[in-house]
């Protein structure tokens, strides 16, 4: 789930340095460039291994999968996924990449929106986990750029995403200036502590300067030296926000929880859509669209009990830093139940839903995350799962 490209304002400079950007990122995941200038720009300058010198993307397409993907596929799919009762997808027909594209009738890949194509995000999701062997991250996106070659050689033409420049995090508060993205004075912050194996970021908002914003499918990129890792579970993938000028709004649930990645790499942020607000009416000093419970019932019974204390004593009341990073003002109210479920719902992981923030956050075993409160130890287990109970409900197809 990686990079695009908008060089009209996301990338000013010379044609020499779009060339750059584009042979620099044609073997990420996030391919966003129309097809002519992916045709023309590729024939002039690009000379790796993943676009030809003759420009033909479907040659490209077969050299990523043969060189990028296949050996991760041989190693780590075939032994379930051949002969057995599981789903065959590698059984060549003709071909192991033809039989990939054509199993279950495109079941696996979706050219038209790679990113959530099931070959790279069920396989590197919790559920897949227990009972076979996930990608890593870096697997994950090399499967994602394929299918983002293969959508090329088709003619499919995805729109383009805007990218902001690299950060280094360091402990405590941080900010993205998004005027390189043409939205002058506006900044995402976010607060951030280095895990062991990974990154904790909360208080996520954005500051609206003149002119307002709407930021539409925010994604976190680490960097891990030059190589990108994209979220693996693109945990905003449904975020569309208006955020009316000189105001500030909160992305999601506001926290993001990144494993098994270096705790001290860069940081970008990339969006399928960031303007200023132009005149579309904002909601109240910002706010996001889309996004409901469909197992209420259960969250009214399994996991709004597990959330009281944190109501009662930040979450829900005066403290107007804790609502402003997860807002419970909704819990108590029995017939408001569907509003505080979806309040709830932002802080989940569907995909991983163990490590979703509002189990994380409090986890008695976990140092330098929400420092202010943690389930006892004893009671920890149980509320566990509890929460999983409404999550996997949630996650549920």
């Amino acid at each position: 789930m990686l990079t695009g490209f908008q060089f009209s304002r996301a990338r000013p400079g010379t044609r020499k340095a779009m060339l750059d950007v584009l042979c620099r990122h044609l073997p990420m995941v996030r391919l966003r460039v129309s097809l002519a200038a992916a045709f023309a720009l590729a024939v002039a300058a690009c000379t790796g291994d993943i676009v030809d010198p003759e420009g033909d993307p479907l040659e490209a397409a077969m050299r990523a999968f043969d060189t990028n993907v296949s050996p991760t596929l041989q190693t780590k799919c075939a032994s379930c996924h051949t002969s057995t009762e599981n789903p065959q997808f590698m059984r060549p027909d003709p071909t192991l990449r033809d039989g990939i594209l054509s199993f279950n009738m495109g079941g696996l890949v979706n050219l038209m929106d790679p990113v959530s194509s099931r070959l790279a995000v069920f396989t590197s999701s919790q559920a897949h986990g227990m009972v076979g062997v996930n990608y890593t991250p870096a697997e994950a996106a090399q499967v994602t750029a394929w299918i983002e070659l293969e959508a090329l050689a088709g003619g499919i033409v995805p729109e383009p995403v805007v990218e902001t420049a690299k950060i280094t995090p360091i402990v405590g508060a941080n900010e993205v200036d998004l005027t390189t993205i043409g939205l002058t004075g506006s900044k995402l912050t976010f607060d951030f502590q280095p895990l062991a194996t990974g990154m904790y970021l909360s208080r996520i908002q954005v500051n609206a300067s003149t002119g307002g914003v709407r930021l539409v499918h925010p994604l976190f990129v680490v960097w891990d030296a030059q190589a990108p890792i994209p979220d693996p579970i693109d945990r905003f993938s449904d975020i569309d926000l208006t955020v009316a000028e000189l105001t500030t709004s909160q992305v999601g649930g506001g926290t993001a929880v990144f494993v098994d990645i270096p705790p001290q790499g860069q940081l970008s942020l990339h969006f399928k859509t960031a303007t200023f607000a132009n005149g579309m009416p904002p909601s109240d000093g910002g706010g996001i669209t889309g996004g409901g419970c469909k197992a209420v019932p259960l969250f009214t019974s399994a996991a709004r009990p597990q959330l009281g204390t944190c109501a009662g004593t930040c979450h829900a009341g005066t403290n107007a830093a804790a609502r402003a990073a997860t807002d419970m003002s909704k819990l108590a109210d029995d017939l408001l139940q569907p509003d505080a479920c979806a309040q709830i719902l932002s802080r989940v992981s569907k995909l991983n839903p163990d490590q979703s923030s509002i189990i994380v956050s409090v986890d008695p075993a976990v140092t330098n995350v929400h420092p202010y409160y943690k389930v006892p130890a004893a009671q920890f287990a149980n509320f566990r799962a509890q929460m999983l109970m409404w999550i996997n409900a949630e996650a549920a197809p």
